[in-house]
């Protein structure tokens, strides 16, 4: 008879409160970067945000 073995599961990394303040002000920090780099466009401010949040969290993300 064929002995059932139970799946192992892995814990998930643990997300504190202040790993998302830190990875927050991250990146309000790096798309101020961005956007003055980049000449203080305010048409460029949505996508200059988003590009630091991609940046910032895979950064985070590879961390763990």
């Amino acid at each position: 008879m064929k002995q059932e073995t139970q799946p192992t599961t892995q814990e998930a990394p643990f997300f504190t409160v202040d790993d998302h303040l830190r990875v927050q002000q991250q990146i309000e920090e790096r798309a101020n970067e961005i956007w003055r780099a980049g000449g203080c466009c305010d048409k460029a401010a949505l996508s200059d945000w988003v590009r630091a949040e991609r940046e910032v969290l895979e950064q985070f993300v590879l961390a763990l």
